[in-house]
């Protein structure tokens, strides 16, 4: 068992922020960050994780554990436990996909391009190869035409499209930026903190074929401070404004002005996880990024369906806690 370390900056925190959104190439130049001139409070962190372990043990038999990162937006984290571990990303490697897009393209948001039609109207293309006929006809009227910023938006917030169309978007992303392993050379090249992001395949496609797209809790959490801070190596301001804009959650808005940033993933195949990352951003221009990563190897007691809604539940219930305890 691992026992984090917890720090938190003065009234940072409130309790009403926890579980608003349960519902829900060639070298750059190097980023240079600021130390943290942040003052922070320790607190108990024996009980933190006393509390973690309490909300684990209902899947513990069937070996659901936890990695968590909890910090601002510079200087070390305020919490963290197994967060050096590699998972399974699922959909919240599309944070950095985003990123790459959108420099990609940033002189043309608002315009289609014709490689969309391209790769969605090749039914061998590996973006979209293993979707059925139906899936295509879908996937064609919805993303052929579109522009790269609603690209975006479909494949990080896919709350108006299916569940084809949410994934397929961020299948004809990868492609656009040349496949698995070149995206994984520009998220890697982009900072050598965001090393530990790996992506082997589209998403939908089988897991046990090229290899699973994986990270760590802390490469999620490099990626998402270096967006808070609007200080992404070679990316423009409004690239980054632009990124801001797709990952916010207009819903979770705060009468007080706090706004909240956010990308879940999950997955129902073995390992099956939850993820629910982001960043809280408040009027006093403070930030809290967070990345907790519930996963367990298979079912295990449960049925697939009810095992997944578990690992759900749980992972709200772990991202108040360590949330509340930063208060």
């Amino acid at each position: 068992m691992l026992i984090g370390t917890i720090q938190t900056h003065r009234g940072l925190l409130f309790a009403s922020l926890l579980i608003a959104g349960s519902a829900l190439v060639g070298c750059r130049a190097p980023e240079v960050e600021e130390s943290s001139a942040d003052s922070y409070l320790s607190i108990d962190e024996v009980a933190l994780d006393a509390r973690i372990n309490e909300l684990l043990q209902v899947g513990h038999s069937d070996g659901m554990t936890a990695s968590i990162w909890v910090g601002g937006v510079t200087g070390e984290p305020w919490y963290t436990r197994n967060a050096s571990t590699v998972r399974a990303a699922a959909s919240s490697i599309k944070t950095a996909y985003l990123v790459e897009l959108f420099d990609a393209y940033a002189e043309q948001l608002d315009e289609s391009v014709s490689e969309l039609a391209e790769i969605v109207t090749d039914e061998s293309h590996p973006a979209v190869a293993h979707f059925s006929a139906d899936d295509l006809t879908e996937i064609r009227l919805e993303i052929e035409g579109a522009t790269i910023r609603r690209l975006g938006h479909m494949m990080i917030r896919g709350s108006d499209v299916s569940n084809v169309v949410y994934n397929a978007a961020a299948n004809v992303v990868t492609a656009l930026l040349g496949g698995p392993g070149e995206l994984t050379a520009l998220i890697h090249q982009r900072n050598a903190a965001f090393n530990e992001l790996t992506v082997r395949r589209y998403m939908l496609a089988a897991r046990d074929v090229t290899g699973d797209n994986e990270a760590t809790a802390t490469s999620l959490a490099a990626v998402l401070r270096r967006i808070a801070s609007r200080r992404m190596a070679g990316v423009e301001p409004d690239t980054i404004s632009a990124v801001w804009d797709i990952l916010r959650v207009p819903d979770d808005d705060s009468p007080d002005g706090r706004v909240h940033y956010f990308k879940s993933g999950s997955l129902n195949s073995d390992p099956m996880v939850r993820i629910r990352s982001g960043f809280w951003h408040f009027p006093t221009n403070e930030t809290i990024v967070y990345v907790v990563i519930i996963e367990q190897p298979v079912p295990g007691s449960l049925s697939r369906d009810q095992a997944g809604e578990r690992l759900a539940e749980v992972s709200v219930s772990v991202t108040a806690e360590v949330l509340a305890a930063a208060r």
